[in-house]
């Protein structure tokens, strides 16, 4: 008898994704860098739009998220993906030039986006698109009624980005960010990430995911995270206020490089 796997619920902060980074511009035979590929997602995805013509850098300054990737393997019809190990928050060896520079949740982590920033508009071809999907805390989450459990996990999560030195604003200034580099927005929007009823959240990955860094910042114990019984309780949170759940706000924003 086949046993069935459980597969985590997918991260709804990801579903605009596609439908951004697919109109940025990425063309077959498009050279791309993935600035803080983690796990090769994205990279992965903006090699199926360069094509087998294409060439994909992406870079991480972890090896372990770098290894995933690695694992992953590439796809046919898709560009080659090159992974390499960089901190982006100093300065970046010569990788080329670049028709198409995108990255995911990851200028929100550096302690200078805007220095980052002026380093990847130095490696775009004249007339390149940057193209970045970065969040923001807000006054969030919010349902039909109060929902303390949830409150608490949005906490924990943006108290955890800001003890480590991330900037929990940034995407509210993504835009003027990237005008001060002297980049044309070409468009420039947000998202709801939305937690529907009747679907599995995945908060209690997230959780499970961020519990070492919550507890190495002191944001939150295991204790009081209680991560065995934390679906549930949300579920049953969720359940008791009914409706939609807006959890965090994606911002998306690309912009060309002038002259």
């Amino acid at each position: 008898m086949l046993q069935s796997v459980s597969v985590a619920p997918a991260n709804p902060a990801n579903s605009a994704s596609p439908r951004f980074f697919e109109s940025v511009g990425i063309r077959t035979g498009s050279r791309v860098l993935d600035i803080g590929c983690g796990n090769g997602d994205l990279s992965r995805f903006v090699a199926r739009l360069a094509g087998p013509q294409g060439e994909v850098v992406a870079v991480d300054s972890s090896e372990a998220a770098l290894a995933l990737a690695r694992a992953a393997g590439g796809e046919p019809d898709a560009a080659r993906i090159t992974y390499r190990a960089v901190d982006l928050a100093a300065d970046l060896y010569d990788l080329g030039r670049f028709d198409v520079i995108v990255g995911r949740r990851v200028l929100m982590y550096l302690p200078d986006a805007s220095a980052t920033l002026a380093r990847l508009v130095g490696l775009a071809k004249p007339g390149a698109t940057l193209a970045f999907q970065e969040h923001a805390r807000a006054n969030l989450p919010f349902g039909l009624a109060a929902l303390p459990l949830h409150q608490r996990l949005y906490d924990w999560m943006w108290d955890t980005v800001a003890a480590e030195g991330g900037d929990v604003t940034l995407g509210l200034r993504l835009v003027e960010q990237m005008r001060s580099q002297g980049l044309s927005i070409a468009q420039a929007r947000n998202e709801g990430v939305l937690i529907q009823p009747g679907e599995p959240s995945f908060l209690p990955t997230l959780m499970r995911i961020m519990l070492p860094r919550l507890i190495e910042h002191s944001v939150a114990s295991a204790e009081e995270v209680q991560p065995d019984t934390l679906a549930q309780r949300i579920e049953d949170e969720h359940r008791a206020v009914g409706g939609t759940i807006v959890w965090d706000q994606a911002f998306l924003a690309a912009g060309q490089v002038t002259g």
